[in-house]
């Protein structure tokens, strides 16, 4: 099926009514996998798997990474500064928000981190000291996931450009003057960084390398909190664009003051309810570890769902968007350039909605039920096997809650 280049995509594909089966099928068959996930590993897994290993840094460029990630930051920031585009011709959105927010990642799953390799705010060598937090990193996550969901125009190029210029200013001050390491202070290589762990293809056996992979997380402070930030900010996004929320608030979803508070309720309720299952692990289990080292430990468990919601929401973005590439970087500065003469692209929505419906389902629910195996895994490591299903209690709700209102968002969005 071939169709004009539309001006935006979002990610619900279909409409309940559409869907092959009926829905409240869908939520309780999914609800219920991940119950019997839960089952499985309390009666089957009595050990935990996950070796430990030392988390090295390593964020040094060759010659040819710098140079690919300066074209990068020109592009991304050149065509709002030179040019008269706008979000549907410009290659900085493109960029931004397809290639390095999902294509990259994507590609993770089997080259893992590839981003750090051209890195287009890394372009000063500067000494740090050894990285202890990712705090910085949160808060500029925050304020660019803001810009992205609550601002009205984040694909113009002229405040993209004003975005990345204010990001990479404040990630190399914070490099230079606190001499903090790249991974605490610059929120897209510590995003990349997350999702690379998820990478498929390690070495034998595959699962329990992915698991190890997963496990292994650098236990900087505040990394959890990342990881929720990951999970709060998409779940904001799809719940926003469902006609559900519009019949809830009505003409106050235009409102950039509404959009803002409720944007930080997301997160701000996502952390909450993390913390309290960590606080609930910890009472039931007997245990006197203190809360914020086993809110650290428990951030890696988060992960596979904070990928699955990233990959669903944004897959029709990277199938569609990204065959206007040729047409938007025809002109890249967007001041009347035609290099490679290149026509307006029709889209070419050569997957049926049904389809991406179905993958984004299993995508879900993969992520899930492997978080829930990751948790048990540690839960088993630090309360014990007899112990370890009470601690997971809180965890498993928010689990099932999660995977609800994600099929929810995929079906009414």
């Amino acid at each position: 099926m071939i169709i004009k280049n539309s001006a935006s995509l979002n990610h619900g594909v279909v409409n309940v009514g559409d869907l092959p089966i009926p829905f409240d099928i869908v939520l309780n068959s999914s609800a219920l996998v991940v119950l019997i996930t839960f089952v499985y590993l309390k009666v089957s897994w009595k050990e935990s798997i996950i070796t430990p290993r030392q988390e090295v840094f390593n964020d040094k460029q060759n010659f040819i990474g710098k140079l690919f990630g300066i074209i990068i930051l020109f592009l991304l920031i050149a065509p709002g500064i030179f040019g008269n585009e706008s979000s549907k011709t410009s290659v900085a959105p493109l960029i931004l928000w397809v290639f390095l927010w999902i294509g990259v990642p994507v590609l993770g799953l089997l080259f893992g981190d590839i981003y750090s390799k051209f890195n287009p705010l890394n372009l000063f060598s500067l000494k740090s000291d050894k990285p202890e937090s990712v705090y910085f990193a949160c808060i500029l996550f925050i304020g660019l996931t803001w810009f992205e969901l609550v601002w009205r125009r984040p694909g113009n190029p002229l405040n993209i450009a004003v975005v990345l210029i204010t990001l990479f200013v404040c990630v190399n001050l914070l490099r230079y003057f606190l001499k903090k390491s790249l991974i605490e202070v610059d929120p897209l290589l510590l995003l990349h960084y997350l999702y690379s762990k998820l990478k498929l293809f390690n070495s034998k056996p595959y699962f329990r390398s992915l698991l190890d992979n997963i496990g292994n997380l650098a236990k900087l402070r505040g990394i959890e909190y990342f990881v929720l930030l990951m999970i709060g900010t998409v779940t904001y996004d799809g719940l926003r664009e469902t006609t559900f929320w519009y019949n809830q608030f009505g003409s106050r979803t235009d409102d950039m003051g509404f959009s803002t508070m409720m944007f930080l309720i997301m997160n701000l309720g996502t952390i909450l309810f993390y913390r309290f299952a960590c606080f609930f692990a910890i009472k039931v289990g007997g245990s006197d570890l203190k809360l914020n080292h086993v809110s650290n430990l428990f951030g890696h468990t988060m992960l596979p769902i904070a990928f699955a919601y990233h990959v669903t929401h944004y897959l029709t973005l990277l199938l569609f968007e990204s065959q206007t590439f040729f047409y938007r970087f025809n002109d890249p500065i967007g001041i009347g350039m035609n290099i490679l003469n290149v026509e307006e692209p029709t889209i070419n929505y050569f997957i049926e909605p049904l389809v991406i419906w179905g993958i984004q389902v299993a995508v879900t629910l993969l992520g899930h039920m492997l978080s829930v195996v990751l948790a048990h895994d540690l839960a088993v490591k630090l309360f014990g096997h007899q112990q370890s299903d009470k601690t997971q209690y809180i965890f498993l709700f928010i689990t099932v809650a999660l995977t609800l209102q994600a099929l929810f968002v995929l079906s009414v969005g």
